[in-house]
């Protein structure tokens, strides 16, 4: 029955190829789930290609979303396999579902990928090798960690909550170890597996901090609104790694813009449809240029005072 109901829901986003499509150039754009960087992401992409002429005539531009199942994901490569003449897959688990299933045949453009080497994806980010390559929204730990510091001179306990199975949170995860060993900073971790877990995780570990770092794990990215209900309720800051946590209740981030990064990862697209060779494009990597996302209402609400020190040389934007 399980298999039954995963095939029909695939079937609703997942339209079959007709005799009449086989010579069109499909365009396969593929996201882990549905939360506000992912969405930002994939309508710049789309916009890019649209305005762009690659979304009519012989061009068709597919959506896929795997709700943040894997299994789900699998299915949608095997599913897009034969007709797929370039995947765009929208975050780390899904560019590597789309190297693993489809990489040998078929060019992959990924978008938001915070460590394309960590995550196995590529080598060498100045010449990719093989058939993919893509954007990376590298987070700015030890920047944001300094801020956070700057902010609360005696922070000595961080909180730190991610999902072990996404590469680019690993990733992250030992970013932050060596950021608070450094610093002499207490790191109280949790794991989370499903955003349904996030409140009482929040709950269990909010009492026990000076303040909690999520960095862009698209889990805890999915449920922003009950992490930022207990931090705000514990009156601790919460630092975030991307705008659109921000934008869904987090404290402030120091990093990019999404739909910019959407933009970029539309335009490398249309390079290769244009007959660029993969190696020839190297992976875009957004640490440079970084905004200071503030969201205003939280910090009136927990009562903190951000130094001047901190916005004085940012650009600042209040969300």
């Amino acid at each position: 029955m399980k298999k039954s109901i995963l095939l029909s829901a695939l079937s609703l986003f997942l339209p079959l190829t007709s005799c009449s499509d086989v010579n069109k150039f499909h365009i396969e754009i593929v996201q882990l789930g549905t939360h506000t960087s992912l969405d930002e992401i994939n309508a710049a992409i789309t916009k890019t290609l649209t305005d762009a002429g690659y979304s009519t005539g012989n061009y068709e531009i597919h959506q896929s979303n795997a709700e943040f199942q894997m299994d789900t994901a699998n299915q949608i490569m095997s599913i897009i396999k034969e007709r797929a003449k370039l995947v765009i897959p929208i975050a780390t688990p899904i560019a590597q579902a789309a190297s693993q299933f489809l990489k040998e045949e078929t060019p992959i453009v990924f978008a938001a990928v915070s460590d394309p080497v960590e995550a196995g994806l590529v080598e060498n980010l100045d010449a990719p090798e093989g058939n993919i390559t893509g954007t990376s929204d590298a987070i700015q730990v030890d920047k944001i960690l300094s801020m956070a510091k700057e902010i609360d001179p005696e922070l000595d306990q961080l909180g730190f909550i991610y999902n072990p199975s996404e590469s680019n949170s690993v990733s992250n995860l030992a970013k932050v170890e060596k950021y608070c060993a450094d610093n002499s900073i207490t790191l109280e971790k949790r794991t989370i597996s499903a955003a349904a877990e996030m409140r009482e995780i929040a709950e269990a570990i909010s009492s026990r901090v000076d303040a909690i770092f999520v960095s862009d794990d698209n889990t805890v990215a999915s449920a922003m609104s009950a992490l930022s209900d207990v931090t705000k309720k514990n009156k601790i800051p919460c630092y975030v790694g991307a705008d659109s946590m921000v934008k869904d209740g987090g404290m402030m981030t120091l990093g990019i813009n999404y739909t910019v990064l959407g933009n970029e990862t539309g335009k490398m697209t249309i390079e290769v449809i244009k007959g660029k060779k993969i190696s020839e494009l190297p992976v875009k990597v957004f640490d440079q240029g970084l905004n200071l996302y503030i969201n205003s209402d939280y910090v009136d609400e927990i009562g903190i005072t951000i130094p001047e020190s901190v916005t004085e040389d940012q650009e600042v934007i209040y969300l």
